[in-house]
């Protein structure tokens, strides 16, 4: 099967404009439920650990002591003991963050779900997202299998690259071009590197919601669709590139409409002048305001659209690759 990267991209969209309920409404109902759940999550565990009470009588202190030194002090002697800072940075900061993770991999596992039935036209519904919580051990179980591997891929990668770097700097120390040039190309090889470490497991969550394999079985299968293929793949998401920069852009222009007129008013206006001010704090929030709504608009259209490419990429590759014996995926 021949691949065609601006044909996979159409049928992405076109399968969008076919999808009811609309997949914007579906992206806007998954960020929020993953949110809310790492937010219930900090919550919880913030409360459980202390964690969140002691950065109000953080904040507080702040206020009550305006001597630096009395400060300081109350901090080290009065505020952070050892076992209550222990508690509340192990279970109100890594136990909440890991948990937080986890959630967000179990919501993003049902959110693929849902575009890939979205792209094979069987109109999914929003019980999608939530299709993978009846297997969530097995399913974070692989997530996390697939964070440890690429994890120490980066770092086999990252302490290649500082070896190299030290090589470099001992053997043209004094030839500042080819220390220049040498630089930029461990610099891409690392790029390339862990591009590589990531893109190989990129078909695990379809796996996971088209086959049902999880651990070791979905990692291999994985590497397999994607011998030749991790090209290709980095291609297709890099196409996405000007939409991204269009949604940075926004948000950049809407902080800037805020901005800038303030300081314009107070480094050249009237200071004294407050309906000025006034008026150009006004129109700065109505511009940065309207930037944001398009940029969210932008980011709920383009989420479905880049994840429904990946479905149609997934679909490519399994037939592109489809071995001749099904049960022999190793």
């Amino acid at each position: 099967m021949e691949y065609n990267r601006v044909q996979l991209k159409q049928a992405a969209k076109q399968a969008m404009k076919g999808q009811r309920p609309h997949p914007m409404l579906i992206t806007l109902l998954y960020i929020i439920l993953t949110n809310l759940g790492c937010q219930l999550v900090m919550r919880i565990l913030g409360a459980a650990s202390g964690s969140d009470r002691l950065f109000r009588e953080f904040m507080l202190s702040g206020q009550l002591y305006t001597d630096p030194e009395d400060w300081i002090q109350y901090i080290l002697f009065n505020l952070m003991t050892p076992g209550r800072l222990v508690v509340a940075l192990l279970v109100g900061g890594v136990l909440a963050t890991i948990l937080g993770s986890l959630w967000m991999a179990l919501m993003n596992v049902g959110y693929v779900n849902f575009c890939l039935g979205m792209v094979r036209r069987q109109q999914p519904t929003t019980g999608a997202l939530f299709s993978v919580f009846p297997q969530f051990g097995p399913v974070l179980g692989t997530r996390i299998l697939v964070g440890i591997f690429e994890f120490l891929w980066c770092l086999l990668f990252g302490v290649g690259a500082v070896v190299l770097l030290a090589v470099a700097v001992l053997l043209f120390a004094e030839i500042e071009v080819l220390m220049l040039l040498t630089v930029l190309a461990i610099y891409v090889a690392l790029l390339v590197g862990i591009v590589w470490a990531t893109l190989r497991y990129a078909m695990v969550d379809f796996l996971i919601v088209d086959r049902g394999v999880t651990g070791k079985e979905a990692i291999q299968e994985s590497k397999r669709l994607m011998k030749g293929n991790i090209g290709r793949l980095f291609l297709l998401q890099l196409s996405f590139i000007g939409w991204n920069l269009l949604t940075f852009g926004l948000c950049m222009a809407g902080i800037m409409a805020l901005v800038v007129p303030i300081t314009v008013q107070v480094a050249y206006g009237n200071v004294n002048d407050i309906g000025g001010m006034i008026a150009s704090a006004g129109i700065g929030l109505f511009v940065m305001l309207i930037a944001f709504i398009g940029s969210a608009v932008i980011g709920l259209w383009m989420r479905p659209y880049e994840t429904g490419a990946m479905a149609k990429f997934y679909e490519w590759a399994r037939g592109a690759n489809a071995p001749t014996d099904p049960a022999n995926w190793n």
